[in-house]
């Protein structure tokens, strides 16, 4: 299941209060298979569509679709700041 940071848990609830959104808010994951590739497309949801999976960790809630969940079954989702911005890293998770 993706673990998410205390950095990123942070980034993502400053972008769901920004936003505006409901109470049932998240970042929502979305993911599409281009060849063997997968893309992912992250949006501010108002809460989890149906099949997707909610990951509540840090205090900050993630919504993946099928695909995402999937393709981040074993990865760290962090977050770094960039001056008066921010990037979103993915790291395969540690064993053990």
């Amino acid at each position: 299941m993706l673990v998410v940071t205390e950095q990123a848990a942070t980034v993502i609830r400053e972008i769901l209060e920004e936003s505006d959104a409901g109470p049932d808010a998240g970042l929502r994951i979305s993911g599409e298979v281009e060849g063997e590739e997968t893309s992912l497309e992250f949006s501010v949801a108002d809460g989890p569509e149906d099949g997707d999976e909610v990951v509540h960790d840090n205090g900050a809630t993630v919504f993946l679709d099928e695909v995402a969940a999937e393709a981040l079954a074993d990865q760290t989702l962090d977050a770094e700041a960039h001056g008066d911005h921010f990037h979103f890293s993915l790291r395969e998770q540690a064993e053990g």
